[in-house]
């Protein structure tokens, strides 16, 4: 099965304004290691892009908006791709789901789905992948246990069993930042999914009101109520996120001690 890869960017990023004014998130330096172990920095688009062409997905959409900018300029510029990149533009910027639903037009199968702002070890991902390939579910989210899951998109978990010493679990609803958490997983912003999730999205799309935003976690639930199969891989150790300023402070730490 051949995956495609998707890279939802231009948010607004407001948790990191001061910063984002001037540098979009995914071209925020973080350290890195070439052969010799000798460190350099990179933007972190680019340690996504490295995770893409590790699994052979390919080619991969980057969504953008008008804040994107600086990012496609980066894109064009970082010399010959090791995987064919298309772009799709982001005029509305009306929600992460609305975003997601665009790159319809351009993926044709299976694909991993990236925010711009968040990264996991490379054989997680690895394991996301297989797992959808070996058993075809629908959507393969990757979780990991939090201390304040109301911070979150977390799952209501249905199910419990393991796949290649990771813990995986059915899905039996999906809930953003809940006052009342079903459980203590939260999710990354990392998904293996069919094409089925462009039908769930346009159907909570079509019931918005004019100029509603669109969620992905919307067009996850509406799959899980349609009865789709979703399931979770619970994550070794946790992802790489910089959408806070605590956050990339951490990524900027594990970055130069050991790299990404």
């Amino acid at each position: 099965m051949t995956l495609e890869g998707v890279i939802v960017t231009g948010g607004k990023g407001t948790r990191m304004r001061s910063i984002t004014y001037v540098l979009p998130k995914p071209l925020l330096p973080l350290f890195s290691f070439n052969s010799d172990r000798r460190r350099y920095v990179k933007p972190f688009i680019d340690f996504i892009l490295e995770r893409f062409e590790a699994l052979s997905l390919d080619p991969a959409t980057v969504v953008f908006s008008k804040n994107s900018s600086l990012i496609i300029d980066y894109l064009s510029s970082r010399g010959p791709p090791r995987l064919r990149l298309r772009l799709v533009l982001d005029a509305e910027m009306r929600g992460y789901g609305n975003a997601v639903l665009l790159a319809r037009s351009s993926v044709t199968g299976p694909f991993v789905l990236n925010a711009d702002d968040n990264i996991l070890p490379p054989e997680d991902y690895r394991a996301g992948v297989e797992l959808f390939e070996a058993e075809g579910p629908d959507a393969v989210l990757f979780v990991h246990r939090v201390e304040d899951p109301t911070r979150y998109g977390v799952i209501e978990p249905s199910s419990q069993g393991e796949f290649k010493g990771y813990m995986v679990y059915g899905v039996r609803g999906v809930v953003e930042k809940p006052a009342r958490p079903p459980s203590d997983l939260a999710m990354a912003a990392v998904y293996v999914m069919s094409p089925r999730i462009f039908r769930a999205l346009e159907e909570v799309k079509a019931s918005k009101g004019e100029g509603e935003e669109l969620e992905l976690v919307e067009g996850l639930q509406r799959l899980i109520e349609e009865g789709g199969d979703v399931r979770a891989l619970e994550l070794r150790r946790r992802w790489v996120s910089i959408g806070r300023p605590e956050d990339y402070l951490e990524a900027i730490r594990l970055s130069y001690e050991a790299g990404l």
